[in-house]
């Protein structure tokens, strides 16, 4: 069904090559997961095999591919969707539509099926992605995690032959992330499907037995996994001063139109915590965030900042004591480089370079971008943009952090790196508040968890009691493997 032969692909303007002699053969119904650390090709070799790298992209590549006998190089894209979907990483990238409904018919009607079975197709994908309650909703309304379902469904809709997945539960919460996964395994067996699954999170998929594919960081393949690593977490332990609390937040309430997004919800934040903010897709995790941050006008609630009212605050001196990182990092890049990027903030904020550069070359490099700082961001990988997102906020050094799913696209390594860092932030006296669905991450560093459920705040305990009231609350799928 897909071979592949001595393929390498090099982007314009780069010195190196992204995809270094590619050779894989993936034969028809099979079942296979491609992991590999961030940045080492994985999605370039995704939109190679939709035909995507080479109607967008003016690259050099060498060696060829073909998928059902088809060369994804020579042929049109509208006649290679018929034997390959692609659900990107950013379901952002692939929208053409304003409405769920035109969404997931638009490839449909572009192929002139019948609007009978289009109906019955997008009834159907709705329901496989566990999205049928979203029908009739607003693409920009929804949010994150809802926005990557409807993805799902309109690549499901067409009914490829090849599904190609990249990350597709990146921004889900474990509860979804458990249903697309049952999703794709079900499809893949039912319908002799080749599924494709670009995947950090192995746990979930292991149960299917799939073939194991890992590439390394010079995008090559790796005949056989490298022996598996686990990494031991320091747990913040800095003893929180909640007499003098860096955030407060009482009885926030926000709508949209006719829909209660956040409701009289209320917390402190103190000195040396970092606390994780859970719940289901929708129930207003990112709104909490941005409401926060002064982006989204609350309704009603009273938000003080350092002891002093939010709405005193310009949006320039706000952002030196808050960093906020969005849950989807396109959203949050302005320069032309990498350096750029990473000294916006504290250029704009006009310290002094002093205070800043030396601290902006460490975290590059560190965060492993520290060879890309002439790079235009846009060719970096998700995963690499998530963390100079992160380092574009740090280098300003703001006492709080508000991270929306920063771990997006982090293999595990980096995601060890990435919490590490967190800890010691908040052991300065600093705070992190941090949306994250991985139990693996904030179980083991978190000291507080928050859980929110149709926007009210159902949960704010330390992690422990938290973990036990969620399982007594019959969310196990936010809990870690092992016992309490």
């Amino acid at each position: 069904m897909i071979r592949i032969n001595d393929f390498s692909y090099r982007y314009r303007g780069s010195n190196v090559d992204t995809l270094q002699n590619i050779n894989l053969e993936i034969n028809k119904g099979e079942f296979v997961l491609l992991t590999g650390p961030s940045g080492c090709g994985k999605s370039t070799l995704a939109l190679a095999l939709a035909g995507f790298l080479f109607s967008q992209s003016e690259g050099v590549y060498q060696g060829a591919i073909t998928i059902a006998g088809l060369d994804p190089g020579q042929e049109p894209i509208y006649q290679l969707a018929d034997q390959v979907g692609l659900v990107q990483q950013n379901p952002e990238n692939q929208f053409c539509t304003l409405m769920v409904e035109d969404e997931i018919s638009f490839g449909l009607e572009n192929r002139r099926i019948p609007r009978e079975e289009i109906e019955q197709r997008l009834t159907w994908s709705l329901e496989a992605a566990g999205a049928s309650h979203l029908r009739d909703r607003e693409l920009s309304s929804l949010s994150g995690g809802e926005k990557q379902k409807i993805a799902l469904a309109a690549i499901l809709a067409a009914k490829p032959r090849v599904i190609i997945f990249d990350e597709p539960t990146s921004n889900l919460d474990p509860p979804a992330t458990g249903e697309i996964f049952d999703v794709i395994l079900d499809l893949q067996r039912s319908t002799n499907l080749t599924v494709l699954v670009i995947e950090h999170k192995l746990d979930f998929l292991n149960r299917a037995g799939p073939r194991l594919i890992e590439m390394a960081q010079d995008g090559t393949i790796l005949s056989n996994l490298s022996e598996k690593k686990d990494f031991a977490f320091s747990q913040a332990r800095f003893k929180p001063g909640a007499e003098n609390p860096l955030l407060e937040v009482d009885n926030l309430s926000l709508a949209y139109e006719d829909r209660t997004v956040l409701s009289d919800v209320g917390f402190k934040l103190a000195p040396g915590e970092l606390v994780s903010l859970l719940g289901d897709n929708g129930s207003g995790k990112s709104s909490l965030l941005l409401s926060v941050m002064n982006l989204i006008r609350r309704d009603r609630g009273l938000i003080r900042v350092l002891g002093q009212d939010l709405d005193q605050y310009d949006s320039k001196s706000l952002g030196q004591i808050i960093g906020l990182v969005f849950q989807n990092p396109d959203h949050q890049i302005f320069a032309g480089s990498v350096w750029e990027e990473a000294v916006l903030g504290p250029k704009n904020f006009q310290l002094d370079p002093d205070d800043y550069q030396d601290r902006a070359n460490f975290l590059l490099d560190k965060m492993g971008l520290g060879g890309r700082l002439d790079d235009h961001p846009y060719r970096l990988s998700y995963g690499e943009k998530r963390r100079l997102n992160l380092v574009s906020v740090l280098t300003s050094q703001p006492r709080i952090l508000l991270l929306d799913e920063i771990f997006i696209g982090q293999d595990k390594k980096n995601a060890h790196f990435l919490l590490q860092l967190l800890v010691d932030y908040v052991e300065e006296g600093n705070a992190v508040v941090m949306v994250n669905h991985n139990p693996f991450y904030y179980s083991r560093v978190c000291t507080r968890l928050m859980f929110l459920k149709d926007g009210g705040l159902t949960l704010d305990q330390p992690m422990r009691e938290g973990l036990i009231a969620l399982r007594d609350l019959g969310q196990t799928a936010y809990l870690p493997g092992g016992e309490l």
